[in-house]
This record gives C-alpha cells, structure tokens and sequence, in this order.
C-alpha cells in the first residue's frame, strides 16, 4: 500500500482549516516569547547597572558651607557599615538633569543647587538606615535621605510578573495550535472512517494509518507556522525600525538579536514535530479504543 495514497487527507475540510490556524498561532506565539526574551534582558542588563541604592540630598539654600557639609557627611558614609562607596554628583550633572527636565538651559550661578551624593551598598552587610538617618540628621535637619530599594523591587517583581505572564500565553497559544491539530484529526477519521475501514479489513495497523495522518501533520506544521514565524519576525523587524523613526530607544544588541533570530528559525520545526507526535496519538488513541 502506498502510504501517499491510501487516505486523501489534503483534500479534506481539515486540511483546509489547521493551516490557517496554525500559522496564526506560531505568529502570536513567537512574538510573545521574543517579547518575553526582551523582558528578560531588559531585566538583566537594567539590574546590572543598578549601582545606586541609596541617594542622599543636601540643601544649599540656608547659607550653610556646603564644603564642610559635604565633607562631614562623606567622612560618616564612608566609615558606616555596609556601605560600599559614596559619590558626590558633581553639579554640571544636576543642571544638565534638570536642563532635561525643564527643556531649558540652567545657570549654576543663579541656582542654589543641592549636593546629590550617590550611595552603593555593600550586599554582604546590612545598612541600619534609621541610625543612619539620625546620624545625617545630627550634621544637618535638611538632609534627606532616599532608598530606592524598595521601588526597584517592585519594579523588579512587575516585570517578572509580566515574564511569567508572557510564558503563559505562549504555552495556551501552543496548546491551542496542539488541540486544533488533535481535533483535525479526529475530524479526518470520520471523515475518512470507510477508507480506515477497509484499509483495516486488508491488513493496515493502527500504527500504519496513524504514519500518514502524521506525516501529513509534519508537512501541514512545517508549511504553516514557517509562514506565521516569517511573518512574526518581519513584524519585530518592523516594530524595531518604527520605534527608531520615531525616536524611542528599541536597544537590539548581538545577543538578544541572535536569540530571536533561533526562535524564528526553530519554532516552525518544533511546532511540527508536536504537531506530528499530537496527531499520532489521537489515531493511535481512537482506533485502540
């Protein structure tokens, strides 16, 4: 028997509709995974060049010598423990700071502008801030001290929510291209249930009908979601050059771009091959029942 030609299944309504389906699924489900990689490098690259955990400002605008107040503070953080360095911003910083905030070029001179002192902490010890607040408090009642620990770690704690959540919808999304293929299957068997029939009755065995229904499954997988993971990555492509015309920073370096360029290049392999073991196992499971 000619495994090419004992069950016309590309000419079913099946074989009309998984196509289409999957091609959709392949391109919403590689998006959402290159987006999940960009989420998780983003992270990584923003909590390395987190260096800062604590700032410290002191006002300039009482008349008190900001040299001596700089001096005194700096000579207490750096014998605190658990406080690994401690850098003062030098002002042409601060007003280039707040030339972007205001869109207008600012004059040191007119402006009383405080002393922003820069603190990294030291992960192997830990920080008694309030006796460090009472301390600084000691030298000056004006100086505030800032912890960004805690917003980083809520911030750190969305976007691993947002990963998570981005794995998620793309395991449903590939679900969905599994359990369009299972039940395609089982739709091409009734369809097919006289042709299985007497395939049956002349010797065929379950695991030689189930051969063709999976390989028509590899090739329909390979077709399909080859052209919904070329059209997801000309689409990124597309997204990347958008966000520069328009001039938000869309940072692509050499490591994640080579990590999206092997998701659209295995994905339609992978969805494949699923799609042919899922497509195996429904005939074998129907047949067998």
């Amino acid at each position: 028997m000619n495994n090419q030609q004992d069950l016309p299944l590309k000419k079913d309504i099946a074989a009309r509709f998984v196509p289409k389906v999957v091609a959709l699924m392949v391109y919403l489900g590689t998006l959402c995974f290159v987006f999940t990689l960009f989420m998780i490098h983003s992270t990584k690259l923003w909590e390395g060049q987190l260096s800062t955990q604590l700032t410290l400002e002191i006002p300039t605008t009482h008349g008190h010598p900001s040299a001596d107040l700089q001096s005194r503070v700096l000579h207490l953080l750096n014998r605190t423990p658990g406080i690994q360095s401690a850098t003062a911003v030098p002002q042409k910083e601060i007003a280039s700071l707040l030339h972007s905030l205001l869109g207008e070029k600012v004059d040191e001179t007119l402006l009383s502008l405080p002393i922003i002192i820069d603190i990294s902490l030291n992960n192997n010890e830990i920080v008694d801030i309030p006796s460090l607040e009472t301390h600084l408090k000691n030298i000056s009642s004006d100086i505030q001290l800032t912890d960004h620990r805690s917003w980083q770690a809520h911030v750190s704690d969305v976007i691993h929510m947002s990963v998570l959540i981005a794995l998620v919808v793309t395991a449903l999304v590939l679900f969905v291209a599994l359990a369009t293929t299972t039940f395609a299957t089982r739709t091409s068997l009734l369809i097919h249930r006289q042709v299985i029939e007497v395939l049956s009755l002349i010797g065929a065995t379950p695991s030689y009908i189930a051969k063709q229904f999976q390989m028509n499954a590899l090739k329909q997988g390979l077709f399909s979601s080859t052209i919904g993971s070329l059209f997801a990555f000309l689409t990124f492509m597309g997204v990347g050059v958008l966000l520069e015309k328009i001039g938000l920073p869309f940072s692509i370096d050499s490591t994640f771009f080579s990590q999206a360029l092997c998701v659209f290049v295995l994905a339609p392999f992978l969805t494949a091959l699923l799609m042919m073991l899922s497509a195996r196992f429904a005939v074998l499971i129907t047949l067998r029942s």
